[in-house]
């Protein structure tokens, strides 16, 4: 019992309650100080300011201290400094007599030696104001004749539906015992002696009526009723319906709907976000569902263009009770970057590394013609793992391994990446230009074999690698609006080959605009295509991997200029732009060629079919060609300029190129 008793802290002075109760007494001493000062300032500018008028306040007002003495403390809030007076007695110790403002004084009691009650009185005094102070000394239990008595705090004992403490301080004359039980009271100990402190430790009241808990302290013949309320009321619950973990694409989300199961009014909940990154989560509005119960949070969030996710925690409550917590996290868009989508590997078995960029998860899954020779090793230290074995002779082979995102945004579709992997004998092409995101240009140093063609055939073996939305365009070459070849358009797919030309002819909006496609000239994503383009004597025809798909000999003009001196297109409003030869763009960036691109050509004669028919030469032609006057490779794999091979020397500047490796045929 003994250990009991040390353990159980001594009233009136916890020194965390006692601070925290300090602090806001004094918060609201000095509010209320700021608006008389406030309501004492008028408009005249002339006139002194009235001295601030002395203030002063303790907390608490008073103490009661066992007979065997103890300590009580005090915090002094006031406006200057103070002084302590007080009653002249041998019991009593202050640990100062004057100070200054948040002061904690100490009062030091010894126990007391008589058979009453001893109560000591303090002043502190700051100016002309004071404030009062009383020390009450339990009286010393008499050894005559059989004493019990307990003190609190006056009203302690009833406590608010939440629950809370009560200190009972016990003066009796010898060994006392405590009698009652109740499931929602526990208190600290049960017997004692003399100067003992009780602590009953109450729990919350969840029902609507009060709940009572009565207690007997008992010693000899003495019995002392003790009585503890804790008030009952209405309960408060409120609970997220659904999934308390949401998860969010990177893109804006507006008027995110949250469902409550509350009786709280639903004007009277508040929601408190926290997130180590301010103002992408805001709270909209609240309103009552579709039935009393129900209540709808809305919540917006802000596009994440950072490359981590964002998460957040919000604590809905209402202000008399009921919590719940609802966790949102937005992920980054997703991001799966690989240098290189294809790779020719060689036909002696090796290891093969490859880099990865991404902020996502991935799963890797190859192709059934991987078979056994191509195989997946993991995913380490940023790059992929991959082994394969040796080519048998006279065969090629190719797989793909697909790397798609783990865990993607609800509602968002998972980031997939496709890699291409040929292994074959090292081809006549080992080099292309990856044409997405720049644009290439003759300078012209020589325009004169290009300028007012009246026969010409174009050429280009092309790889489209992106694809796109149906009526979107993608320039291979030429001029808008003179002659040009490109894939794509309004009301046609966008990986099929269309051909336009400057009629002559005008029409409302300018001139009428010639053109040949058709549901045959199509080229296939990741796959490489030879197109041929036939210009002469009134026709236009189109050629794909060797073989006439379509031609016209409607509004066909009799010459094109690709010779025109280069410029960027642009011109003063109202002033007419002069078009010019590009490859890979035309009129805006949306109609660039997302893909590789390799064996441009420009020839001044129509080449025949059985030319445009021969295999071999689509990868690659003598440039001492008859009729051959531009040939650009697109072969380098490095820098940012395209080599003409003709002699006339008409190279192809750009934005910046990207090379790739390739095996071609």
């Amino acid at each position: 019992m003994k250990n009991a008793r040390a353990c159980m802290p001594p009233l009136f002075s916890n020194k965390y309650k006692l601070t925290h109760t300090m602090k806001i007494a004094k918060w609201f001493l000095f509010a209320a100080t700021a608006l008389v000062c406030c309501g004492a300032c008028d408009d005249k500018d002339n006139e002194e300011p009235a001295p601030a008028p002395d203030k002063i306040a303790i907390t608490p007002k008073t103490a009661n201290v066992s007979s065997k003495g103890g300590q009580a403390s005090v915090m002094v809030t006031s406006s200057g400094e103070w002084t302590l007076t007080g009653d002249a007695n041998d019991y009593v110790t202050p640990s100062a007599l004057k100070g200054k403002d948040g002061d904690i004084v100490k009062f030091t009691v010894k126990p007391n030696d008589k058979e009453e009650d001893q109560t000591f009185n303090y002043t502190f005094t700051c100016g002309k104001e004071k404030a009062p102070y009383a020390i009450t000394l339990k009286k010393k239990a008499s050894q005559a004749e059989e004493q019990l008595e307990i003190t609190f705090v006056p009203e302690s004992n009833i406590l608010p539906r939440e629950g809370g403490n009560v200190s009972v301080l016990v003066t009796s004359s010898d060994e006392w015992t405590l009698e009652g039980s109740h499931t929602f009271v526990h208190p600290s100990a049960t017997s004692g002696s003399d100067g003992a402190e009780v602590t009953f430790a109450v729990d919350p009241n969840e029902t609507e009526e009060d709940k009572v808990a009565d207690y007997v302290f008992k010693m000899g013949s003495k019995n002392v009723p003790f009585r503890i309320t804790v008030k009952g009321g209405v309960i408060y619950t409120l609970e997220i319906v659904g999934e308390k973990e949401l998860k969010f694409a990177y893109t804006k989300q507006e008027k995110i709907a949250v469902t409550l199961n509350t009786n709280v009014p639903y004007r009277d909940l508040a929601a408190e976000i926290t997130s180590t990154e301010e103002g992408w989560l805001t709270k909209g509005v609240t309103v009552q569902g579709a039935t009393e119960t129900e209540v709808i949070m809305y919540f917006d969030l802000t596009q994440n263009d950072g490359i981590d996710p964002r998460e957040a925690s919000v604590k809905i409550t209402g202000p008399k009770g009921g919590e719940d917590v609802l966790k949102i996290k937005q992920m980054p868009q997703s991001q799966i970057s690989v240098e290189e989508l294809s790779y020719y590997l060689e036909t002696t078995g090796a290891a093969l590394e490859i880099p990865v960029k991404a902020n996502v998860a991935f799963d890797v899954k190859l192709s059934e013609s991987a078979g056994t020779w191509f195989a997946y090793n993991g995913f380490t230290d940023g790059k992929l793992k991959f082994t394969y074995q040796d080519l048998p002779e006279g065969t090629i082979r190719s797989c793909t391994a697909t790397l798609t995102e783990k865990e993607p945004a609800a509602g968002a579709q998972p980031l997939t990446v496709v890699l291409m992997f040929s292994q074959k004998p090292k081809g006549v092409i080992t080099t292309a230009v990856n044409m997405t995101g720049t644009r290439a240009w003759p300078a012209w140093t020589d325009p004169a074999p290009v300028t007012n063609m009246s026969a010409f055939t174009l050429e280009a073996l092309v790889n489209p690698t992106v694809s796109r939305t149906s009526g979107s365009l993608s320039t291979i070459m030429g001029i808008e609006g003179k002659f040009l070849v490109r894939l794509g358009d309004v009301g046609i797919p966008w990986n099929q080959v269309q051909v336009c030309w400057d009629s002559g002819k005008s029409g409302y909006w300018g001139n009428i605009e010639g053109k040949l496609s058709n549901s045959n000239m199509k080229v296939n994503l990741n796959e490489w295509t030879h197109i041929a383009v036939t210009f002469g004597e009134g026709t236009v025809k189109v050629f794909i991997n060797g073989e006439e798909k379509g031609s016209t000999t409607t509004n066909v003009p009799a010459s094109v200029n690709f010779g025109i001196t280069h410029n960027d297109e642009q011109a003063p409003q109202g002033q007419q732009i002069t078009r010019c030869f590009w490859v890979g763009y035309s009129y805006e960036s949306t109609r660039d060629f997302q893909g590789m691109m390799s064996e441009l050509r420009i020839w001044n004669r129509v080449l025949t079919a059985d030319e445009l028919a021969n295999e071999a030469r689509r990868y690659s032609v003598d440039p001492k060609s008859e009729g051959l006057v531009t040939y650009w490779k697109c072969d380098e794999g490095q820098g940012d300029v395209i080599k003409d091979h003709t002699s006339y020397r008409n190279d192809l500047a750009s934005d910046g190129l990207k090379w790739e490796p390739v095996s071609l045929p």
